[in-house]
């Protein structure tokens, strides 16, 4: 039963090699939220495109039709207009019953200061999308490496638990010979059929657990199910020690929360600039090609009632009162400014923190697991000169079969540090802003 697992196990480890960037690629072109905030992105790019777009002239055809029941009526100073003036006045009604307007309006913006400003605004918000695309990126990345550490971490267990699995059928079957001849005792026998079956359970269990995580990674990357089951991983990275990270100190500009919060205060300050300009003076460039129609009774097309009119110039506007404060508006951004700067130095010294304790943690995890796996070797020994001492009756069953108990836990106590190690340690290259850097020295 154990050489069948074991010669299943290495032809599943046959075929193509399957590498952790190729997996990383092809989640990154798999993934829906990734193609999302890609959208976003460019969704963002058109929104400043259309800021821009503010520059452009401004062109548009009015026309209207209207009806006059009450024609409007103007004081007119006549007596001015004597030869010796007086204050005579006198009401005079402008205008017609039926008048049509048409007309070409055109605005060039020359000067806008609200515009340009509007411009930065939505350049750092394109800046956002795409710290939001690269967050939700990174977070993928690190999913698909922790799979791939999980499958690497599985597949050593499995090498481990197939050992495991021959020596105690070794030891099983040795001990049942010596049961025929009357050596050792029923329960010495039992003890060892135990020890087999705990062992072949741990091997079923992670090759189980083996299956789980690939068909997980076929989830994240969409490689198909039977090439993740058949095809060899390189691991050749993770021999090399490629988690071991000797710089501590967070890579401040290249962690995501922080370029977030930088970017955002960024985005505040240059809202109360927007706010400003609001204030300023605006130039452009004003024409008008029109003509009005007046008539006494409803004749769109009478000759002889069409006057023009047009003009062109510069137009000035300056803002002195509006009914929205600026002032207040203003100091509200100011203060959510102050606010945002409080949660970046905050993150800051989180992050800065978080590393230290990650570095510590790690320290001590791989202190132990050198531990551990001094302790294994040296329960290899034991076992090995147990079973030949065993073989010329220095020892009794018990003490052996003790040994072989001993070692599967000290075993099982290594695989769990070797795997906290591995985590704590692709934690810190998350952390510290190492990410990208890691995955750049894959390729």
């Amino acid at each position: 039963m154990s050489i069948i697992l074991l010669i299943s196990l290495s032809g599943r480890l046959s075929g193509q090699e399957i590498k952790l960037i190729t997996c990383i690629d092809s989640a990154l072109a798999n993934r829906g939220n990734i193609l999302a905030v890609r959208t976003d992105i460019e969704i963002a790019k058109l929104q400043t495109s259309s800021v821009y777009q503010r520059y452009l002239p401004d062109l548009s055809l009015s026309y209207n039709y209207r009806y006059n029941p009450i024609i409007p009526t103007q004081i007119i100073p006549v007596g001015q207009f004597s030869q010796i003036p007086i204050d005579e006045k006198r009401p005079i009604k402008f205008g017609t019953e039926w008048q049509q307007n048409s007309g070409l309006n055109l605005y060039q913006p020359i000067i806008d200061f609200s515009i340009k400003s509007r411009i930065a605004e939505s350049r750092i918000n394109e800046k956002l999308k795409n710290l939001d695309a690269a967050a939700a990126e990174r977070d993928l990345k690190l999913e698909v490496i922790k799979s791939f550490t999980n499958i690497w971490l599985r597949i050593e267990q499995m090498s481990s638990a197939a050992l495991d699995t021959l020596r105690t059928s070794k030891i099983k079957e040795l001990i049942m010979a010596r049961s025929k001849e009357g050596k050792v005792l029923k329960t010495e026998v039992n003890k060892a059929i135990l020890n087999y079956n705990n062992a072949l359970s741990t091997f079923i269990s992670v090759s189980s657990s083996l299956t789980r995580e690939k068909i997980y990674m076929s989830f994240l990357t969409g490689i198909s199910l039977e090439t993740l089951l058949e095809d060899k991983f390189d691991f050749l990275p993770f021999s090399e020690g490629v988690f071991k990270k000797s710089n501590i100190d967070p890579l401040i500009d290249s962690i995501p929360s922080i370029q977030n919060l930088r970017l955002r205060a960024e985005l505040l300050e240059q809202q109360q600039k927007s706010e400003k300009m609001k204030c300023t003076p605006t130039i452009g460039f004003e024409g008008f090609l029109g003509a009005n129609q007046y008539t006494d009774n409803f004749n769109p097309f009478l000759s002889g009632s069409w006057y023009g009119s047009s003009y062109m110039g510069l137009s000035l506007r300056f803002q002195i009162l509006s009914g929205n404060s600026t002032k207040n508006r203003v100091a509200q951004l100011k203060l959510e400014e102050k606010g945002m700067k409080s949660r970046l130095d905050d993150e800051i010294s989180s992050v800065s923190n978080k590393s230290l304790l990650l570095n510590e943690e790690i320290m001590q995890i791989d202190y132990q697991a050198g531990l551990f796996k001094q302790n294994i070797a040296l329960y290899e020994e034991n076992l090995s000169l147990n079973q030949e001492r065993f073989d010329k009756g220095q020892i009794n069953a018990y003490d052996l079969l003790t040994d072989e108990i001993d070692f599967q836990k000290e075993q099982s106590k290594f695989n769990e540090k070797r795997a906290e190690l591995v985590f704590k340690q692709i934690d810190l290259i998350n952390n510290s802003g190492a990410l990208s850097s890691f995955i750049e020295n894959l390729r």
